[in-house]
């Protein structure tokens, strides 16, 4: 069987601790046919000593100075020349036989442009667990957030050559001007247009650790998932359900003035909910909200299902957490006056 060729690209900065579990853990499945690219920003650290002590098993590698993750992502795919594609942080790891039976859910499903599996989250002081994100309807998950672990994600190449951002004459896969959400604004561009497969194999390893931006930046993450989320709405927003989607994020004071418009496949569009995805994003909003104890926002985003999505709000029985949420933001008066009320 000729298995397709697969590029894993690596984007790393001063990740000394950790890169060299990561290239072992892609130099050992032994794949045949595999392209793998380190893309360095100009570590401080012992990163590129390490490096080069596996340089003749790399396709290519450089270390210079750039922007962060994003623009690393783009020079190795730029690089690239794979059937298959995906990034692998520098902090994180392939799983054993992760490409060879990626390759296989290829081969089998010739019609798929990207396939996700589980992975295993560990890190010291945390206990390890997998995950395959959340699952509740793929369908409409797909359009919220990144709803799959990211590096238990490998795409055909004509993702890239199909749906990148054309910048300065040349391929960008994802937006540089995102930090955070790079892959849930990729992820949109190929749920608007291709195939999606779930699969339960576990791919990777997903580090957790104090520099992680998943642990020490989780705020960050919120501000651009919104940005990403409306250039959803205004792609679909010559439909009236996007359009009220649009108004209902603007009165809640989620708003974009960028022009960013995806490419979609129309047949695709159709069969997508475009009110419970909204309904369903709003959603996903209100235990972050709750947990940061930014109780009004969860008031306004519960207020803002329960006014226009109705039977979702009572589906998903929100009350309970709107009612803490009013309690929670009362004044201690307010607070006293409710308990007296309760009393009598």
């Amino acid at each position: 069987m000729n298995l397709p060729k697969i590029t894993v690209v690596t984007p790393s900065f001063n990740q000394g601790n950790f890169i060299e579990e990561t290239i072992d853990s892609i130099l050992s499945q032994e794949y045949p046919n595999l392209e793998y690219i380190i893309i360095d920003g100009k570590s401080t650290d012992n990163t590129v000593e390490i490096i080069k002590k596996y340089e003749k098993h790399l396709a290519y590698w450089v270390s210079e100075k750039d922007k962060g993750q994003s623009e690393a992502i783009n020079k190795g795919m730029r690089k690239s020349t794979g059937d298959i594609l995906t990034w692998i942080c520098s902090d994180d790891l392939l799983l054993e036989n992760a490409l060879p039976n990626a390759a296989n859910h290829f081969l089998e499903n010739p019609s798929v442009s990207l396939i996700h599996g589980k992975t295993k989250t560990f890190g010291e002081g945390y206990s390890d667990q997998i995950t395959a994100g959340y699952n509740s309807d793929l369908s409409i998950d797909y359009f919220t957030h990144m709803c799959f672990p990211q590096p238990s994600s490998f795409f055909k190449r004509n993702i890239f050559e199909k749906q990148s951002y054309d910048v300065n004459n040349h391929q960008d896969l994802v937006d540089e001007s995102l930090h955070y959400s790079m892959d849930y604004d990729l992820l949109l561009r190929i749920a608007l247009n291709y195939e999606i497969m779930q699969v339960e194999d576990v791919f990777s390893a997903y580090r957790l650790h104090p520099e992680s931006k998943t642990v020490s930046q989780q705020s960050k993450f919120e501000i651009e998932k919104d940005k990403v989320f409306l250039r959803l709405l205004y792609t679909l927003k010559s439909n009236e359900k996007a359009i009220k989607g649009i108004n209902i994020l603007k009165n809640l004071g989620i708003d974009s003035n960028e022009q960013v418009i995806y490419n979609i496949d129309e047949q695709i569009i159709q069969s997508i909910d475009i009110d419970k995805i909204v309904a369903m994003f709003l959603y996903r909003k209100i235990p972050v909200a709750f947990e940061n104890k930014a109780y009004q926002h969860v008031i306004e985003y519960c207020e803002a299902i329960k006014d226009n999505y109705s039977n979702f709000y009572n589906s998903l029985n929100l009350d309970s957490m709107y009612q803490t949420s009013k309690y929670n933001s009362l004044s201690a008066m307010g607070k006293l006056g409710w308990k007296f009320k309760k009393l009598i």
